[in-house]
């Protein structure tokens, strides 16, 4: 598909999908930043303890991430789909590294973790809104 192709479906949608797949573009743009640095090192994983595979899932997201913003370009139900599968696994593992905050005498999940999980809220709400316009034919 040409980009002329790709330009015209999306102007073929309604301002509703438009802002939410925005809304998606962006998020995961920077999820793909966070994700890089860690993989540079410039930012650092959490301070408790992680294993070595949920650095590789890190690590993973960094490429993903951005992938998720090409399929919604290209395949926009297949990105759909990504998105909510990367989404979905993103906070299932931070829900499994909840640690003891001493600042508030608690555990709780940290600031990125419970932002990831408001996001995968609204991915999970604006999915079915999205699914139908996602995969029409007439905007090719």
């Amino acid at each position: 598909m040409n980009t002329a192709a790709v330009s015209m479906r999306l102007r073929s949608y309604p301002s509703g999908v438009k802002f939410t797949l925005a809304v998606y573009a962006l998020a995961f743009a920077f999820g793909t930043c966070v994700h890089v640095a860690i993989l540079l090192h410039l930012s650092g994983l959490p301070s408790h303890a992680v294993s070595q595979s949920l650095v590789y899932g890190y690590d993973t997201l960094a490429f993903l991430d951005p992938l998720v913003i090409f399929l919604l370009l290209r395949l926009p139900r297949a990105g759909l789909l990504l998105a909510l599968a990367i989404m979905l696994a993103d906070v299932g593992v931070n829900t499994a590294y909840i640690h003891f905050h001493p600042s508030i005498g608690q555990y709780a999940a940290d600031y990125g973790a419970q932002a990831n999980s408001v996001f995968l809220g609204f991915v999970l709400g604006s999915a079915p809104f999205l699914w139908p316009y996602l995969g029409r034919k007439d905007a090719l």
